[in-house]
């Protein structure tokens, strides 16, 4: 699963890796790298440049004024890498992960928040579960600090294989339905979730679809960001960090819908 955009009010926090004194050389220089990058589009956009041992691998725009850059790093454990998004007005957060896709280290800009990885995981996210035997649960937490407050959450869910294709810029993509819960230290659910991501076999990479997000009222909020481009190295547009789609549309991305009684559907064990 990847880290969805429509997180805990005001959204999410930076997740640093327990992998020690690489991630926090890289977050260090993540953050000295992109200051140029976390700017207005009105201020002009640029080609992301990775940290110094890092490469870029791919660029995905995406239909809700959204772009996102990846790239892996040489010193990194084998299949690590970082996602950095950008908006339509700058850099909005970078996230790793490892080769499961398992949330490790994320940065969140707009609210200058941060969230750390803290193993051992009751049940960490395995993408080769998911593929293996069509359904992949999730418990783990993560340390979430924020400009006024420090604590843990609980991140909990499941993602399951529909059997679903869909072809996506040339690319088939399986349909993943997917469940999440993030809970705070007084056990209160700070966000909930259900909704559909997409799954290249051929890229090895998670892509965001379209997920209701449910209020504490029973409101849901839908939204809907999945990709458009998929580009590779050499490929027009690759390492761009302005959103070409959307962007004046941001309204209809992001739409409450009528109120639902969603606990009830977060509580069951089914997806």
């Amino acid at each position: 699963m990847r880290v969805p955009e429509t997180r805990p009010p005001p959204r999410a926090g930076v997740r640093q890796s327990a992998r020690g004194a690489f991630s926090a050389v890289v977050a260090g220089a993540l953050v000295s790298s992109m200051v140029a990058l976390a700017q207005p589009a009105g201020a002009g956009a640029g080609a992301f440049a990775p940290p110094s041992g890092c490469e870029s691998f791919a660029t995905i725009q995406n239909r809700a004024c959204s772009v996102s850059v990846l790239w892996r790093c040489e010193v990194a454990p084998e299949g690590d890498f970082w996602e950095a998004s950008f908006s339509d007005e700058g850099l909005e957060s970078v996230v790793s992960y490892d080769r499961e896709y398992q949330w490790l280290d994320a940065a969140y800009f707009w609210d200058s928040s941060r969230e750390e990885f803290t193993p051992p995981a009751v049940d960490p996210i395995s993408r080769d579960d998911l593929l293996s035997t069509g359904i992949d649960t999730f418990d783990f937490t993560m340390r979430r600090v924020t400009p006024d407050r420090r604590y843990e959450i609980r991140v909990v869910g499941a993602d399951m294989l529909t059997g679903a294709t869909a072809t996506i810029d040339g690319y088939t993509l399986d349909e993943v339905k997917t469940r999440l819960e993030i809970i705070d230290d007084d056990g209160a659910v700070e966000y909930a979730s259900q909704g559909i991501q997409y799954y290249s076999r051929d890229l090895g990479l998670f892509f965001l679809g379209a997920e209701e997000v449910f209020g504490p009222d029973g409101e849901i909020s839908t939204w809907d960001d999945r990709p458009t481009d998929i580009i590779l190295p050499g490929e027009p547009g690759f390492g761009d960090t302005q959103p070409l789609y959307g962007c004046n549309l941001q309204d209809a991305a992001l739409t409450p819908a009528a109120p639902f009684p969603a606990q009830k559907e977060m509580n069951d064990d089914q997806l």
